[in-house]
């Protein structure tokens, strides 16, 4: 409970920082600043200079930010016994998450400001697509590109698990390209699993710290947990509501664009120095959302947990599955209701083992 506490703060006020920082930047004349200064260097090219606004903005949103990422990431995480990492492995960590964030943002600031410079009126639809499209690649690369600049990964040894794992998926008719040990515990004591990726990319990975603590049953039903996402097309759903929250994300940016650039002295939509107009409405877009986001996905996580039941048998090994995970991830049991409704893409650990314990076979 005390963790959960701190962590939720730390949310709450990640949240706060993201509304008040461009707010106050904005209206106290550092986005104009910001934007006489780059465009001093890059001329009149619109798309150069908002890649040179959001690069300068953002290091220096992380330099405010750090010290509460520092604590969120780093102490809370040490003081009550999940990480493994030292001070400099964290570090490199958060510096490499830190370049992905800033080459990410740089490449969409340039690509959207050059749509609202060249494609006004119809710029969000071509941004959105574009994005969308690189959600489904992300999808894709994650698990043979981005999870490997933080983690290794091993192939899991032939034997009994291996095999368990393999024949379930060939059963319930998902094509994967190997099973890998996930080197989580170098980091954390956390336990996680996942079926990651689509096509070619497909795989299953284990954590080590969760091949470590759970029976092979636990982790066979797991396993069919996360099968259920591909069968069920979760991922692609998912894809979907992303998909939608960024058109609408782009198009609620469009319409604020238009209707205060002028009332805020700015020069119009193509004034770099509105960008932080752009952080606030996606923001805005994006907390509005987040309830329903997590509605939708607590759903789809308890269909995967009837799938795997109802496929495995193995109500028990279920059970206890869950029980460790909550002990390894400290994840509270009952969370406070309303935290839960909000911020929580999974079904409270209580709800999930109690639907368990009532749970019933199919009799066919």
């Amino acid at each position: 409970m005390a963790y959960e506490r701190r962590k939720l703060l730390t949310t709450i006020l990640g949240l706060v920082l993201s509304f008040v920082i461009p707010f106050g930047f904005l209206l106290g004349g550092g986005s104009e600043w910001l934007r006489d200064l780059v465009t001093g260097w890059t001329g009149e090219s619109v798309a150069a200079a908002a890649a040179a606004y959001a690069l300068l903005a953002l290091v220096a949103l992380q330099l405010v930010e750090s010290p509460l990422d520092f604590y969120s990431g780093y102490i809370l995480e040490r003081r009550f016994g999940l990480s493994r990492s030292g001070f400099g492995t964290w570090l490199a960590d958060w510096l490499k998450g830190f370049a992905l964030q800033l080459v990410l943002l740089v490449v969409v600031a340039y690509a959207v400001y050059g749509l609202i410079a060249s494609a006004p009126g119809v710029w969000w639809i071509i941004a959105g697509a574009g994005m969308s499209a690189f959600v489904i690649l992300l999808t894709a690369i994650a698990p043979v590109f981005l999870f490997r600049l933080f983690y290794k990964f091993e192939p899991l040894p032939e034997g009994e698990l291996r095999r368990r794992l393999v024949a379930l998926s060939d059963r319930l008719g998902v094509r994967i390209r190997g099973v890998y040990i996930w080197k989580l515990g170098e980091k954390t004591r956390r336990a996680n699993a996942a079926l990651a990726g689509w096509g070619r990319t497909r795989r299953i990975l284990l954590s080590d710290t969760l091949i470590e603590e759970h029976t092979a049953d636990e982790i066979e039903v797991i396993l069919a947990h996360e099968i259920a996402h591909q069968v069920h097309w979760d991922i692609w759903k998912g894809i979907v509501v992303q998909s939608g929250l960024i058109f609408a994300g782009f198009f609620a940016v469009d319409l604020a664009l238009d209707a205060w650039t002028t009332g805020l002295g700015l020069a119009g939509p193509t004034d770099v120095a509105a960008m932080p107009v752009l952080a606030l409405v996606i923001s805005a877009v994006a907390l509005v959302a987040l309830p329903a986001a997590n509605g939708l996905s607590r759903r789809f996580e308890h269909a995967a947990d009837v799938y795997a039941l109802e496929v495995t048998g193995m109500r028990d090994q279920f059970i206890s599955a869950m029980e460790k995970l909550a002990s390894q991830n400290m994840s509270r049991r009952r969370p406070n209701p309303i935290v839960e409704f909000v911020f929580h893409s999974h079904p409270s650990i209580a709800r999930r083992v109690e639907f368990a314990r009532n749970w019933k076979p199919q009799v066919t």
